[in-house]
């Protein structure tokens, strides 16, 4: 009767233990829980982030297609400007030679 009394004891002990691994592995499915919730809202933010980015990489590049444009207009503006200058100069050459 000693022996089953200290069996079932050893029993009891037992189950304790596996009472407190169960409630460890509770505790750290619940952690394991918030971690991927925090994960989610994390990638969530990423997410939104990305958009953002891509929404001013659309905008910069609206914009280098308007310095592009003016790239032009100040290039042709000064084609322009130039080839004025070289007639200014040619009239008064041919004005010079006129004149002898």
């Amino acid at each position: 009767m000693g022996a089953a009394t200290e069996l079932m004891g050893a029993a009891t002990e037992l189950m304790g233990v596996a009472t407190e691994l169960m409630g460890a592995v509770t505790e750290l499915m619940g952690a394991a829980t918030e971690l991927m919730g925090a994960v989610t809202e994390l990638m969530g933010a990423v997410t939104e982030l990305m958009g953002a980015v891509t929404e001013l990489m659309g905008a910069a590049t609206e914009l280098m297609g308007v310095a592009t444009e003016l790239v032009g207009a100040a290039t042709e503006f000064m084609g322009a400007y130039k080839y004025q200058h070289l007639v200014i100069k040619f009239r008064k050459i041919t004005v010079i030679n006129q004149k002898f």
